[in-house]
C-alpha cells in the first residue's frame, strides 16, 4: 500500500530551570521541549476507530502483511490499547525484524510506557536500518534530555536537523538544550528558527519568552508568553510562567492573577504557591 498522511502527536516535555544564570537571578520558569510522537504508518485521513477497522480487515486478507499489522499497533496505540497495541507490534516484528518504522514505532510504544531504556534500544535498531531516520534522532534526543545526559541529547537534535533542516521540533529541543548548557543567545536563534518553520507553535513562543526574560527584555517576554497563551497554551506552567514576568515588572496584581490561575488549573502547584503567598500578604490579598 502506498503512504498516506501522516499523523502528527505532540507530547510536550517540562523542565524547571532557572531564568538565568546568574546567582541574583531568584525567578524559576519553566520550558518545554518536545517529544514529536509521529507514528510511522501507511495511513488515510480517517480517525482511528476507522483506522482499527481498516488495518484489520486488511491483516485478515493478508496475514503476512507487517505493514498491516504496524498500523493496526498504532490504531490500537492510540486509542489507549497498549496490550493490543503491543501484541500488533510484535506479530509485525516477527513477520519482518527489518522494518525501521516497525522499530520507531515500539520505541515510542515504550517511550510512552516509562520503559526509556527499552525505548533507546528500538530508536537505535531503526536507525541502523534507516539512518536519515530524524524522527528518531530527536525522540532518542528526548530521552538522552530526560536522562540529564544532556551533550548526548544535543549530538542527536543536531543529527536530526542535519537530516531535516526544516524540523521545528528539534529546533526547539536544541534550543532547549543550549538553555540548559547557559548558551542563552544560540538557544533564542533555535526558538526563532522554530518559528519561523511554524508561527503557531505556542510551546516555543514560551521558551523564547524565557529566553528574553533571561535577558532583561521582559516587555518581549510577556508578549511572548500571551502568544502562547492565545494559541491554546493554557496550562499552569505557561500562567505561573507570565505570573513571574509580570513580578518582574513590578505588575503585581497581573501577577498575583497568573499565579492563581496556576493553581486553578494546577491546585498542587507549589512552585506557583510559593511565589503567590508573599503576593497575597503583601497586598492583603485574601
Amino acid at each position: 500500500m502506498k503512504a498516506g498522511g501522516k499523523k502528527d502527536i505532540r507530547v510536550e516535555k517540562v523542565r524547571i530551570t532557572q531564568s538565568c544564570f546568574k546567582s541574583s537571578c531568584l525567578f524559576i520558569f519553566i520550558i518545554f521541549v518536545a517529544l514529536l510522537l509521529s507514528f510511522a504508518t501507511y495511513k488515510r485521513n480517517t480517525t482511528w476507530r476507522d483506522e482499527e477497522r481498516l488495518w484489520k480487515d486488511a491483516v485478515k486478507k493478508s496475514p503476512g502483511n507487517a505493514r498491516g499489522y504496524n498500523n493496526l499497533g498504532t490504531a490500537y496505540d492510540e486509542q489507549n490499547q497498549p496490550n493490543k497495541a503491543f501484541k500488533a507490534y510484535m506479530t509485525a516484528l516477527r513477520l519482518n525484524p527489518d522494518f525501521p518504522q516497525l522499530h520507531y514505532n515500539l520505541g515510542l510504544f515504550y517511550h510512552e510506557q516509562g520503559k526509556p531504556y527499552r525505548a533507546i534500544e528500538e530508536y537505535r535498531i531503526a536507525l541502523q536500518l534507516k539512518p536519515d531516520y530524524a524522527k528518531a534522532h530527536n525522540n532518542l534526543g528526548d530521552i538522552y534530555y530526560n536522562q540529564g545526559q544532556i551533550e548526548e541529547a544535543r549530538k542527536e537534535f543536531i543529527s536530526a536537523l542535519m537530516l531535516k533542516p526544516d524540523y521545528p521540533e528539534a529546533h526547539n529541543n536544541l534550543g532547549s538544550v543550549y538553555y540548559n548548557q547557559g548558551q542563552i543567545e544560540e538557544a533564542r536563534k533555535q526558538f526563532i528558527s522554530a518559528l519561523r518553520l511554524k508561527p503557531d507553535y505556542p510551546n516555543v513562543h514560551n521558551n523564547l519568552g524565557i529566553v528574553y526574560a533571561n535577558q532583561g527584555q521582559m516587555d518581549e517576554a510577556i508578549k511572548e508568553f500571551l502568544t502562547a497563551l492565545k494559541l491554546g497554551l493554557n496550562n499552569a506552567d505557561i500562567h505561573y510562567n507570565l505570573g513571574n514576568a509580570y513580578k518582574r515588572q513590578g505588575l503585581n496584581e497581573e501577577a498575583i492573577r497568573e499565579f492563581e490561575l496556576a493553581l486553578k488549573l494546577r491546585p498542587d502547584f507549589s512552585p506557583a504557591r510559593q511565589a503567590l503567598e508573599p503576593l497575597r500578604r503583601e497586598f492583603q490579598t485574601p
